[in-house]
C-alpha cells in the first residue's frame, strides 16, 4: 500500500511540474483594444485579434535561440520567416499578419504568459536605403493573463529580440520609445475553421 502511494505521488508531481513550462492546449483566440503609445500617432487606438493555431515546443525556442546565438538578428529573422505559419494576428479592417512563434507560460495559480515573435514585413523603402529600422526587424507581443484569460498586454513593433534556451524570457530591445498598449485582453477557444 505504501509503494502504491508513492507511485501515485511522484506520478502527482510529474504532471504538476509540467504546469509551470509550455503545455499544448488547443487553438486559442483573443481580442484587445490596442493603443499606440509611440512617439508618433500617440494615442490612435484600434481592435485587435490574434489567433493561435498551434503553440510553439521548447525544441522550437532553442533553435530560435542558438540560430540567434550562433549567426545573430538577421539569421534568426529568416528563420523566422521560413516557419509554416501557426496563427495570425490582426488590427480590424486589415489583412492578418503571420505568426511563426507563439509560447506560453502556464503558472500554478491558472494564471499565464504569452509571447509572440512575428519576423515583421520590411519595407522596400527601409531596405533600400539601409534605415536603421532595419536592425529592428521583429514585432514582439507579451499578454499577461489571469485564470479566466482576460488581462492586458504589449506589442513591441520594430524590435531586436533575445531569445534564451531553456527560458520563455524573451528579451528585447524596441528601435522607438513607446508600446502599443493591449487593453481589455480576452482570451477564447479558437474556432479552427474560421479566417
Amino acid at each position: 500500500m505504501t509503494k502504491q502511494r508513492c507511485r501515485v505521488l511522484v506520478l502527482a508531481l510529474t504532471l504538476c511540474g509540467a504546469v509551470g513550462a509550455q503545455s499544448t492546449p488547443d487553438a486559442q483566440r483573443f481580442t484587445a483594444f490596442a493603443v499606440n503609445m509611440g512617439n508618433s500617432s500617440t494615442g490612435h487606438n484600434s481592435h485587435l485579434e490574434i489567433v493561435i493555431d498551434r503553440w510553439s515546443t521548447a525544441a522550437d525556442r532553442d533553435a530560435l535561440a542558438a540560430m540567434y546565438g550562433e549567426r545573430g538578428t538577421n539569421a534568426a529573422f529568416k528563420m523566422l520567416q521560413a516557419q509554416p505559419r501557426i496563427g495570425y494576428i490582426r488590427v480590424a479592417g486589415r489583412l492578418g499578419t503571420d505568426i511563426a512563434f507563439a509560447r506560453q507560460v502556464l503558472h500554478s495559480d491558472g494564471t499565464r504568459r504569452v509571447v509572440i515573435v512575428i519576423a515583421r514585413q520590411l519595407s522596400f523603402s527601409e531596405v533600400n536605403r539601409n534605415a536603421p529600422t532595419v536592425d529592428y526587424p521583429f514585432t514582439l507581443v507579451e499578454l499577461h493573463l489571469g485564470a479566466n484569460s482576460d488581462g492586458d498586454g504589449k506589442m513591441f513593433v520594430g524590435a531586436k529580440i533575445k531569445p534564451q534556451r531553456g527560458h520563455d524570457q524573451i528579451d528585447h530591445e524596441e528601435y522607438a520609445a513607446g508600446a502599443v498598449l493591449l487593453r481589455d485582453v480576452k482570451g477564447q477557444p479558437s474556432d479552427p475553421g474560421a479566417d
